[in-house]
This record gives structure tokens, sequence and C-alpha cells, in this order.
């Protein structure tokens, strides 16, 4: 069933609007050679040019299979193909982490020029095409902690759901923070979806899971979630402690007055 569903999307990027057929990037040539008046014999030869290397670097990390946030299957990448279409073109790419570029998908109706975001990892990995539309990796959201009922990967609908407009917003570093006065809480979202949030000292909000909240020690948050080592808390005002591995691709940081989950 998996399989037939896969084939009926094939070339189909549905939120997208991506063409229901890509057109080959083969060269055909047909020869017709006639050998009786009411016979004709057809040879064809197909010329395939080689994938762009730069691009099966770049997806590579991302081969596989893509939901969106409602959980359909939109998205099959493979090789140097997105849904069965031939990509190329890269251009303002980087292969570290995270990673972003910008193609060309070549579709019977023409050619479209798409940007994508690969961030995360586990169940955490996320794809933003055109920064505003997130693909996952699993049908569901799967995750491991949150904070307040916020978790990972939660949509911008749902998080004002919960928790209404936030008191104010910025451009933090490539994402939107969100910031909510009433609770000492800020939400980073990219692409429409919950990256990053963050509780500082007077909050209200506790750890889901763990029932830790910001005021609790480095040390307690060590025990509850059975770190390596005990989380070093930076001693300068405003910086921020290296990243802290939790199940699932979720992280901790740390820093004065805050705690901070993300992927």
């Amino acid at each position: 069933m998996k399989k037939l569903a896969k084939n009926m999307i094939l070339c189909a990027l549905v939120t997208m609007s991506l063409s229901a057929v890509c057109f080959a990037e083969d060269t055909t040539t047909t020869e017709t050679t006639a050998t009786e008046p009411q016979a004709t014999a057809t040879v064809t030869t197909t010329t395939q040019a080689a994938p762009d290397q730069n691009v099966v670097d770049w997806l590579d990390p991302a081969a596989g299979e893509w939901y969106s946030t409602k959980g359909n299957l939109v998205m099959t990448i493979e090789g140097n193909t997105i849904n069965g279409c031939t990509v190329t073109d890269p251009k303002d790419c980087t292969y570290d982490y995270p990673r972003t570029g910008t193609f060309t998908i070549h579709e019977q109706t023409g050619d479209r020029t798409i940007k994508m975001d690969l961030m995360g990892h586990k169940s955490h990995q996320y794809l933003i095409v055109d920064n505003k539309m997130p693909l996952r990796r699993s049908l569901n959201a799967d995750r491991y902690e949150s904070i307040g009922g916020v978790y990972l990967g939660m949509t911008q609908e749902d998080l004002t759901a919960a928790y209404g407009q936030p008191s104010s917003t910025a451009e933090d570093q490539g994402t939107d923070r969100w910031i909510y006065d009433n609770h000492h809480m800020d939400a980073y979202l990219q692409g429409g979806i919950v990256i990053g949030i963050r509780i500082y000292d007077g909050s209200d909000l506790k750890f889901d899971k763990s029932g830790l909240t910001a005021s609790d020690t480095a040390g307690a948050y060590a025990k509850s979630y059975e770190l390596e080592t005990t989380p070093e808390v930076p001693t300068e005002a405003n910086a921020i402690s290296k990243a802290y591995k939790l199940p699932q691709g979720e992280y901790l940081r740390f820093g004065q007055n805050f705690v901070q989950l993300s992927i």
C-alpha cells in the first residue's frame, strides 16, 4: 500500500504545486528503416546526462521520505531527484550544518526553482522549502520532551492556539523569536515550526517530563536526564552553553538565567 501511495504522488509536491509529471532529462533520437513497403522497424537511442555531483552530495543526507505537518507524504528524495524529477543548478549551497541551497527542478510544464533548508537530527530532522513549508521525517510529530505543552516541531498555528499571540517578536539569527512576557518564555520558529523553547528564571512553565524549571540547577538536569556530564553554565551574561544531548535529536542548552530545549 505504501509503495502504491508513493507511485500515486510521483512527481507531485502537493503543497508546493509541483507538476504531476516531470519531463525526462533524456535526449532521444529515432531512426526508421523500411524493410518492406508495408512494415516499419523503429530503433530508439537514449542518452542520459550524468547527475550533478554537487546536487547528489547536498541531497544525500535528505534522502528518503518527507511528510507535511498534517502527516501527508509529499516528497521523496533519491539520488539527484525529487519525486522522480531531476534536480540541477545548485546555487548558494552550504554543505555543513545546517545546510541550505537553491535548486532547479525539471517538470513537464517547465522548470521550477526552490530553496531548501535542512536542519536537525533523528526525529527532529526538518526540510524547510521556500522558507514556508516545513517537512518532517515521520508521519507523526515525534518528540521526547516539551515545556508547558510546547514541543519541538509544533506548528505556529498550534502554538498560537495554546498561548495566543506573543507579546512581541524579533528576528534572531535566521529564526523568528516569539516573546511571551507573561510566561517568561521565548519560542524560536523557522518555516512555521518551533525549533527552540527557552524559559527564564521566574517562568511559571516547567519541563513536562522531568518537572524541572529554569531555577533548577544544572546538576538536577544532569541527574533527571542521565546526562554524561553535568552541564557547564556560562558565567558571562547572554552567553549560552554547548548542547547536551537528549533522545530523539533534542538538546538542552543553558544560560545564566535560562534553560533552552532545541533541535
